[in-house]
């Protein structure tokens, strides 16, 4: 254990590394955080805080689905400081365990079926499933050890639904400010939606484990379609969240869900927030 910190969470000022850091403080670990203003790599090392730091989360999501399509420049920046975090973690004289937070809902695709496990190989439909996966190639080819934990459709109180990501935050935003909730097409796209603090459980998990899976899914392992989500949403919102419908875009990925066996079977760990407790939480506490 390093003589001051016992982990590290890149992006602890986002939505899931703020919820992460949280967590493992109040399960008594001593954590330190780094942000874009406060960054873990300083002149190609790492910064003296994480020097000896055992364990490091990379939580950092600088790059959304909407920044991946609109901007291949920012993409490659991002994985060329990615990969000289790799290069410095694995320079240090004994290198951090690495638990990197990547993407459960974009990194599976055709021909595999949902509910995707981990065996199913990596087939990203779009640019931000292929920076993804780009970032668990960099730690790999580093020779890091490391367990990737995929993720489906996080959510919680914490997010903003910067960018275009979080669907229920850009919802409940709308809604909020007095404007009509946009749905393209009939609502039957499904998707893997997992509570931030069902997250923040598995880091932990992780963290704890003499030997977790290089690989695991997170996710409530159920899918649910837009329209029963915005179901979930009226439940609480009432009559303020009026939605507008439009046609069906065709640009939207496939249903997709999780097969999270692994994670159960391994860690003893499953998603314990029902998707409606979560929603009506989430609402009230944004509404603070």
């Amino acid at each position: 254990m390093s003589t001051v910190y016992d982990v590290a969470v890149v992006g602890s000022g986002g939505f899931l590394g703020s919820a992460i850091s949280a967590d493992l403080a109040a399960r008594g670990a001593a954590v330190t955080g780094f942000t874009r203003q406060d960054p873990v790599l300083v002149d190609d090392a790492l910064a003296r805080r994480a020097a000896d730091v055992p364990v490091i989360v990379w939580a950092a999501g600088g790059i959304t689905p909407t920044v991946a399509a609109e901007d291949p420049a920012a993409v490659d920046d991002e994985l060329d400081a990615f990969r000289a975090f790799a290069r410095a973690a694995a320079a240090r004289a004994v290198p951090p365990r690495i638990v990197l937070l990547s993407s459960g809902g974009a990194i599976y695709g055709r021909p595999a079926l949902p509910p995707y496990a981990e065996t199913d190989a990596p087939q990203p439909p779009n640019a931000y499933g292929a920076y993804k996966r780009a970032q668990e190639v960099a730690l790999e080819e580093a020779g890091l050890d490391v367990t990737v934990i995929r993720i489906a459709n996080a959510y919680g109180p914490l997010q903003r639904g910067a960018h275009g990501q979080g669907v229920l935050a850009i919802w409940m935003r709308e809604v909020r400010e007095g404007r009509a909730i946009t749905l393209h097409g009939d609502g039957a796209v499904a998707r893997d939606y997992v509570h931030q603090d069902d997250v923040a459980d598995l880091v932990a998990r992780v963290i704890a484990h003499p030997s977790p899976p290089p690989l695991v899914n997170c996710g409530s392992g159920e899918p649910t379609s837009l329209s029963v989500l915005l179901d979930l949403l009226r439940a609480v919102a009432g009559d303020a969240a009026r939605v507008e419908r439009l046609p069906h875009r065709g640009v939207d990925p496939d249903s997709t869900w999780l097969d999270v066996t692994l994670a159960r079977e391994a860690l003893g760990w499953e998603a314990r927030t029902p998707l409606a407790d979560g929603v009506a939480d989430m609402w009230r506490r944004t509404a603070a």
